[in-house]
């Protein structure tokens, strides 16, 4: 996109800050003492989508994920949740929106990568639940659609990037939970922000 679309995305991004603190309360957490760091967080986000998005309908599906990604990571750092509506809204809104840019640009390949995309990913993490449900949620089963939505949309690399560095980021951050004694083995690490930020990482780098 051009600057004037990056720099509206930021400003977006930034603007949305009450309304993610607003959100972040009505699940009971708190919103991060340091102040407008929510503002900062989205902003960043946003630029990341704006710089990568190719049309209008993809930058408004990213930008739609990255705004309900936000206080979906940060809620599932303060109460280890990944709530039923913002995970379904991401998803819905993502979908109807790449499905929109796929139609506006001719591309019905890539979206039904995107939807092979999130239905495996989805698998993926259900299998892994089923396998151990003490090691992570149904929430995160449930955001795995919407981050294997926005990755296959990327590209394959970009999904099998994204997913590989999320459990590199949970398991380094357990491993400094260790030695820092701030937790041991068997400390629950929420997945979901791991997921999202790997996500972000993974559509940044994506080729093209």
């Amino acid at each position: 996109m051009t600057l004037p679309w990056i720099v509206g995305s930021v400003l977006a991004g930034v603007l949305a800050g009450p309304s993610i603190r607003a959100c972040l309360a009505s699940y009971g957490a708190e919103s991060p003492r340091a102040p407008l760091l929510v503002e900062l967080i989205a902003g960043l986000a946003m630029a990341v989508v704006a710089v990568r998005a190719t049309s209008v309908w993809e930058l408004a599906a990213l930008a739609w994920l990255v705004l309900l990604a936000v206080p979906l990571a940060l809620i599932d750092i303060a109460v280890r949740r990944l709530p039923n509506p913002l995970t379904g809204a991401a998803f819905a809104g993502a979908a109807a929106l790449l499905t929109a840019a796929a139609l506006a640009g001719h591309q019905p390949g890539q979206l039904g990568r995107a939807a092979i995309g999130a239905a495996a990913l989805t698998c993926f993490y259900l299998l892994l639940w089923l396998i151990r449900p003490g090691g992570m949620g149904l929430g995160d089963v449930k955001l795995a659609a919407s981050v294997g939505l926005a990755l296959a949309w990327a590209g394959w690399p970009a999904l099998i990037a994204g997913t590989f560095l999320a459990f590199v980021l949970a398991s380094a951050y357990g491993i400094a939970l260790i030695v820092t004694k701030r937790g041991n083995r068997g400390s629950q690490v929420p997945l979901g922000p791991f997921m999202l930020v790997a996500a972000l990482a993974a559509i940044a780098f994506a080729p093209g």
